[in-house]
């Protein structure tokens, strides 16, 4: 039986609901439709380059459209997705290209020094996309250019793709127990375990079937503001669960955390859910949004009912810091 296979879920959606916005990032806005077309182009570029069913995709990428497109163009073709972490250097890298069996690296431009010089050791590996930053960081030899690839590529879902609930989801731990190691999930197992199994409330009240999924989809979705990275599959679990729950997701600007940047990016999206890194981020959210208050030009985050912290511990002084400057506000 087909199952509950993430593409398969995430395409019913899109179908569903193609034009309302799913993406908001500092390159570009997506409704349904676009995410889907271009994650298919990426599909098409990935099968051209002999990638298919059962092959390993690292994502050395930072938030952004990109990260999301690189999982459903895998899941797309059966493919895994595998998630690297940025901040290797190249040794750690040799471990996780060989370890993962990566035959594909998806990266931004500023990581191209790294992933050039670890990849020609690696020994599946055959094809890289480069996504374009403001780094000058010099692309490795045989990169092609990611947006002028998918550009020239079929936005026609892939065809002839067997997929199924039994396809492969493959985290990577960052070796904080030795060496970084793959933990394997079925698709149909992540999606009741950490996507949130089509229940949009969270109230332990999951789909039975995958066409149920279309009729627990608010007329309105939620809007999920994501800070971690993405690399942390906690994140791409938040992401998955508001896809599938015809949310949106927003990504704040690359870079160093920026508490002021992510305030105004609450106000001026209407962030319903914001999730953070511990203390590491509720301190700074904290002063920042004091420090305005004092100042007289408050932030506007009547829209925020809820942030989620996890991958980092959380004070209790943090977290009531928070609710006592936001009163309405679940931690």
């Amino acid at each position: 039986m087909p199952g509950f296979n993430l593409a398969d879920l995430f395409e019913r959606v899109a179908d569903a609901v193609p034009d309302r916005e799913v993406i908001v990032s500092p390159a570009r806005r997506l409704t349904f439709a676009q995410l889907d077309a271009r994650a298919n182009r990426l599909a098409d570029v990935l099968v051209g380059h002999g990638v298919g069913r059962g092959d390993h995709i690292g994502l050395q990428l930072l938030n952004g459209s990109e990260y999301i497109e690189g999982m459903l163009a895998a899941f797309k073709l059966g493919a895994v997705p595998i998630n690297v972490n940025f901040r290797y250097v190249e040794g750690e890298l040799r471990h996780l290209y060989d370890d993962a069996d990566l035959v594909a690296v998806i990266h931004h431009q500023q990581f191209s020094p790294r992933v050039g010089a670890v990849a020609p050791q690696a020994e599946k590996i055959r094809h890289l996309i480069v996504v374009g930053d403001s780094s000058g960081a010099a692309v490795a030899t045989g990169a092609v250019d990611y947006e002028a690839a998918i550009a020239a590529a079929s936005p026609a879902r892939p065809d002839g793709q067997a997929r199924s609930g039994d396809d492969r989801y493959l985290a990577y731990t960052g070796g904080t127990t030795g060496l970084p190691k793959g933990v394997v999930w079925r698709q149909e197992d992540i999606f009741f375990a950490a996507m949130g199994g089509g229940d949009v409330f969270q109230s332990g009240n999951f789909i039975k079937t995958p066409e149920e999924l279309l009729e627990r989809l608010p007329e309105v979705g939620v809007t999920i503001l994501t800070t971690p990275p993405l690399m942390h599959v906690s994140a791409q679990w938040g992401v998955f669960h508001s896809l599938f729950a015809g949310g949106r997701v927003v990504f704040p600007p690359q870079g160093a955390f920026d508490a002021d940047a992510i305030w105004t990016l609450v106000a001026t999206e209407g962030v319903n859910i914001l999730t953070i890194v511990g203390d590491a981020m509720a301190r700074p959210l904290a002063e920042s949004y004091a420090a305005a208050a004092d100042a007289g030009t408050p932030y506007d985050a009547s829209s925020l009912f809820v942030v989620v912290a996890a991958g980092g511990g959380l004070s209790t002084h943090g977290g009531a810091r928070l609710t006592e400057l936001l009163p309405s506000l679940m931690v």
